[in-house]
């Protein structure tokens, strides 16, 4: 648990230390981090696996609706490309993503599949159908390529601006505040819920850029694989796992 003592400390001092983000919410930060060590701690034990859909619900309730989206994890990106750039404001969203990719290397990808509000959004909303088009490995490959396109327009539109500029149009953000911002969100926010409904994830699997550079950590030869235990990396789950990521 030493992991989960620094995480805390960090965040707490950041807590002190900051006026610019709601300490409320960052104390909640605190405590999803210390979450995440538990979980990974415990990931392979058969009793927490019953807690997923209850902590996913935890995390949407509070930073969802109760925060109502912010914080968001497209903002911490953007400002996490920007603290590298020079910018010292944002290093409260490069701390932040550095905390989920180190607890990621340590612990596996617990942050997508068991903490993130906007994952556990479109979980929630997904109902299961025959629809199979997205799950063959040809199609698995294009959004991959998607999301890899995504990701490098994100960052090379951060770099140009140089400022946050995405989350004013935030479909998330439009759903948790049950509230449309402009003229953009009447498109964007049916599109989010109508593919939330019909494929699991939609936004984890092709836009999301934390979610593209914590899928890449498990490449990394010392980064923990979440897997049970007697895997023996056969693809044999593949035509079952809905984000068709086995």
């Amino acid at each position: 648990m030493w992991v989960a003592t620094i995480a805390m400390g960090a965040l707490l001092v950041i807590v002190c230390l900051s006026k610019t983000y709601n300490t409320q919410s960052i104390i909640g930060l605190c405590v999803v981090f210390l979450l995440f060590c538990i979980i990974g701690l415990s990931f392979k034990t058969k009793v927490i696996q019953h807690f997923r859909p209850l902590v996913l619900l935890g995390s949407l309730i509070y930073f969802g609706f109760i925060v109502g989206g912010c914080f968001c994890i497209l903002y911490f990106f953007q400002g996490f490309i920007l603290f590298l750039m020079g910018k010292s404001a944002y290093w409260l969203s490069f701390t932040i993503v550095i905390t989920i990719l180190v607890l990621s290397v340590i612990f596996g990808a617990i942050w997508c599949s068991w903490l993130c509000w906007l994952g556990a959004l479109q979980e929630f909303i997904y109902k299961k159908n025959k629809w199979n088009l997205l799950k063959t490995r040809k199609v698995q490959k294009i959004l991959r390529y998607i999301q890899i396109t995504a990701f490098i327009a994100l960052v090379i539109w951060v770099i140009t601006t140089q400022r946050t500029v995405l989350c004013g149009y935030d479909p998330f953000v439009s759903v948790f505040r049950l509230r449309i911002f402009n003229w953009i969100g009447y498109i964007t926010v049916p599109l989010l819920l109508i593919s939330s409904l019909l494929i699991y994830r939609p936004f984890c699997r092709i836009l999301c850029p934390i979610g593209l550079m914590v899928q890449n950590i498990k490449y990394l030869p010392f980064t923990a694989k979440s897997k049970t235990t007697g895997c023996t990396n056969c693809p044999a789950c593949h035509p079952n796992c809905k984000s068709s990521n086995s």
